[in-house]
């Protein structure tokens, strides 16, 4: 039975915010590598694994929410998530050794990626899940602006600051949770091609692509605050950039959406591979707060131009939608990787490493996707372009 409107109201309402909460470490995690490197004097690659063990986390919880996210109250669920994730926190309050602090973060991690799930599942189940999926974006952007803004202000008080301004999240995401519906108003019908011959090669290939994209984000951003602070910028110097790179990144969404399909997907995936690529190069040696700055803008709008057009090149490869849902996995994976990889090799004062693994992780991944169209190509008979629905279409698809 389809929700009323007030039902459908409420349960949007609750999900935009459960979305971002869930994910509300992930957001700030420059803040939080910063606060226990200063404060708890975890040592740089602790902080590594400390975001490897989050991301990790989420990766293991949309693996698995596919089995039980049709098949439970989604009201129980939600409630469970944002537990686990407030007592998580709560612990991590008290208990400071890396190694359990890690663990717990990795718990994080495991209940936000439920939490977060959950969240886009219900929003995509409303009768109009592209604007849900833009409250979705915009509540998070904001809090991560608030987040960065007030960074140096949390990082001066400790990491115990930050960690209570999560807990504080959970407790408005309990309070939320009377809103989460029980279940959804329909459940989508993947079968498409049937079960059969799922995973294509197209498909394989923009999965890797995912895949080696996210290496590169969990390298840049477990780091880029460490980067700037090593290099005599300052916590409120490097908090600022990230914020106001966070606030430009949303014309990499506008710029997406105003390009369409009109240059295909493999240009502006590459353009966006480029275009980070110079913004990390120009970090390499002495660099100063306006550098640092235009450096992270870039990168920023980047960023959401290939996401953008990697779901898209996603979703041309396999029209069931399953690749689509397996996609986060993939990223959250390559996301675990990046940080863990970066650790290895960075020391306190150089952290050079990461603009290698960035540069070679988004050009490989560009390579990979320019392989799945190329193979889509020769496997329909028919050009790319032929077959690629605008982005407008492919973002609303789910209402055809």
């Amino acid at each position: 039975m389809p929700w009323s409107d007030i039902e459908e109201s409420k349960a949007v309402s609750a999900c935009v915010l459960l979305s971002f909460i869930g994910i509300a470490t992930f957001l700030l995690m420059p803040q939080l590598v910063e606060a226990v490197v200063t404060d708890l004097h975890f040592r740089e690659r602790d902080a590594g694994w400390m975001s490897s063990g989050v991301m990790l986390g989420s990766t293991v919880a949309a693996a698995l929410s596919g089995i039980w996210i049709r098949r439970v109250s989604w009201r129980i669920a939600a409630g469970v998530a944002v537990s686990g994730q407030l007592l998580s926190n709560v612990a991590a309050l008290f208990l400071h050794d890396p190694v359990i602090f890690i663990a717990l973060q990795t718990l994080v991690g495991f209940f936000g990626g439920s939490l977060y799930s959950l969240s886009l599942t219900i929003l995509s189940d409303g009768r109009r899940a592209d604007r849900n999926f833009a409250y979705s974006i915009g509540a998070q952007t904001v809090y991560q602006v608030v987040g960065l803004f007030a960074g140096p202000a949390l990082i001066r008080d400790g990491a115990n600051a930050t960690l209570l301004l999560f807990v504080g999240l959970c407790v408005l995401g309990l309070a939320c949770v009377a809103w989460v519906p029980h279940r959804g108003t329909r459940v989508t019908d993947l079968g498409v091609g049937g079960g059969r011959g799922f995973l294509t090669a197209p498909l394989a290939l923009t999965l890797v692509g995912c895949f080696l994209f996210y290496i590169n984000i969990g390298a840049y951003w477990t780091y880029i605050e460490r980067i700037g602070t090593t290099a005599g910028i300052g916590v409120e110097g490097t908090s600022m950039a990230l914020a106001l790179s966070v606030i430009v990144s949303l014309a990499g969404v506008l710029l997406a959406f105003w390009l369409g399909d009109r240059r295909g997907l493999l240009q502006p995936l590459a353009a966006s591979a480029l275009a980070i690529v110079v913004s990390v190069t120009v970090l390499v040696g002495h660099f100063g707060l306006i550098l640092y700055a235009a450096s992270a803008a870039v990168y920023a709008v980047a960023w959401n131009v290939s996401m953008t057009y990697q779901y898209s090149a996603v979703n041309v490869v396999d029209r069931s939608g399953r690749g689509v849902a397996v996609a986060p996995a993939l990223h959250w994976a390559g996301g675990a990787v990046g940080p863990a990889f970066a650790a290895v090799f960075i020391s306190e004062q150089n952290h050079d490493a990461v603009y290698w693994i960035v540069a070679l992780a988004v050009l490989s991944s560009c390579a990979f996707f320019a392989l799945a169209l190329r193979s889509r190509r020769v496997i329909d008979g028919r050009r790319y372009s032929a077959a690629s629905p605008p982005l407008g279409d492919v973002l609303n698809d789910d209402e055809s």
